[in-house]
């Protein structure tokens, strides 16, 4: 081979990642065999105008092909955007750092009886640049070919150098945005999986503890818990009552499970608040009658008190968020103590309020109130039954509905728990 026919700048052994490091960078760009792109389209085409050549590729090398991302100019004879790696030019061009430049193909002994040069297209000019990533992978190149010999000269090896900086970038925004695509299909695929997982437990564990409840409850119901002995009576309502609070658990941690998985859809409309909280308030007055705790609340035949405006919220929803702040009430008020629930227009939002006469909380405790599975001390955990999530899924069920919870607490001074929600618009 003339030493004219051919200028390159070779990488020294050793010094270049390994084939299969490469290989699998290239993978995770995300860009063979995607549809062409007028981004690389205009680059090839400044290329070509540029460098004064008819043809300019943007060339991707895989395992066993050379495929062409963008293509400026006609590529006679090629019947595909893709030719076998062992006769493309740019396979001996990605094992340079620097610009491969074969004046003449004709002249040069790894190209002369190539069946691009001696058949269509007739290369008979190549000058290509490596495009080398930041971590040294040599994914392809962007080239120039002609059918006649030629020469670049100093200043358009440098705007080809410059180009192919132009097509990295290019190609590092793809990578970007596949990366997310794939981040968002694991994301769906993961929730899709979360929601499937959370329909099967809420079948798999809810179904055998109703069974659990339901039977001691019949046991329960019979003299001596049915087993002809006094001490079977305390036993089936042990059953019962150990049933009840497995049941509770299982509820909230599939309940926040769903909220955070977004299956537990709201489904909002404009109710009147007050016929919920009068409902919520039947639903634990015997509760309350059971611990001896005076329960109050608004009185709907009061000539002195406005009537509460509706609000679009959802019933169901509405009703949880008032029957966990009120169970809360309840669970840390000791027997003897009071509990008030009050609602009111509060600049622009419905504030609904619960003040209990019970322990309190200190401001640390109250500090981390509402995070996840939090207790809000050792003493706590042992006087009330819980895992710390009732509190966690109302203040989430409250950010659904643009609302929020507040709480003003002093240790055995009791807390008031303050619900607010935007009224309609």
């Amino acid at each position: 081979m003339p030493v004219s026919s051919a200028v390159s700048e070779s990488v020294q052994p050793g010094s270049a990642p390994s084939e299969a490091a490469r290989l699998a960078a290239l993978r995770h760009y995300g860009i063979l065999d995607t549809p062409p792109d007028p981004r690389f389209d205009r680059i090839t085409a400044m290329a070509s105008r540029l460098l004064g050549q008819p043809i300019a590729l943007v060339s991707l090398i895989d395992e066993s092909r050379q495929w062409l991302k963008s293509i400026a100019g006609p590529l006679d004879g090629l019947e595909s955007k893709e030719t076998s790696r062992d006769i493309a030019f740019c396979n001996h061009a990605i094992e340079q750092s620097g610009i491969m430049e074969v004046r003449d193909t004709s002249q040069d002994a790894r190209f002369a009886d190539n069946p691009l040069v001696t058949g269509a297209p007739y290369i008979r000019f190549y000058a290509g640049k490596p495009l080398i990533d930041a971590d040294g992978h040599a994914l392809g190149t962007l080239c120039v070919v002609g059918t006649k010999p030629s020469q670049l000269d100093d200043a358009q090896k440098q705007l080809l150098t410059d180009l192919a900086a132009i097509v990295l970038d290019e190609l590092q925004l793809h990578r970007a945005r596949f990366e997310a695509e794939l981040a968002k299909h694991d994301a769906e695929y993961a929730k899709r999986s979360k929601s499937d997982f959370l329909a099967f437990m809420s079948h798999e564990l809810r179904t055998p503890l109703n069974a659990v409840i339901g039977f001691g409850e019949l046991m329960d119901a019979e003299p001596f818990g049915g087993l002809g002995s006094p001490r079977y009576k305390h036993y089936t309502n042990m059953i019962v009552e150990g049933g009840r609070h497995l049941l509770a658990v299982v509820n909230a941690i599939l309940d926040m499970s769903a909220i955070e998985a977004g299956t537990d859809a709201l489904q909002p409309k404009l109710i009147q608040p007050a016929d919920e909280i009068a409902a919520v308030l039947d639903l634990v007055r015997h509760q309350c009658e059971v611990k001896a705790l005076e329960l109050t609340g608004p009185n709907p035949d009061s000539d002195t008190q406005e009537p509460l405006p509706d609000i679009r919220a959802d019933p169901a929803a509405l009703r949880q968020m008032l029957l966990n702040l009120l169970g809360n009430a309840i669970k840390f008020t000791p027997p003897g103590g009071a509990i008030a629930l009050t609602a009111q227009v509060d600049d622009g939002m419905l504030r609904i309020d619960i003040q209990d006469t019970g322990i309190g909380m200190s401001a640390d405790e109250l500090a981390n109130l509402g995070e996840p599975f939090y207790q809000a001390s050792p003493n706590l955990a042992r006087r009330a039954e819980g895992i710390g999530l009732g509190l966690v899924i109302t203040k989430r069920l409250a950010t659904l509905h643009a609302g929020r919870l507040q709480f003003e607490s002093e240790p055995e001074l009791g807390t008031k728990a303050s619900l607010l929600l935007p009224l309609p618009a």
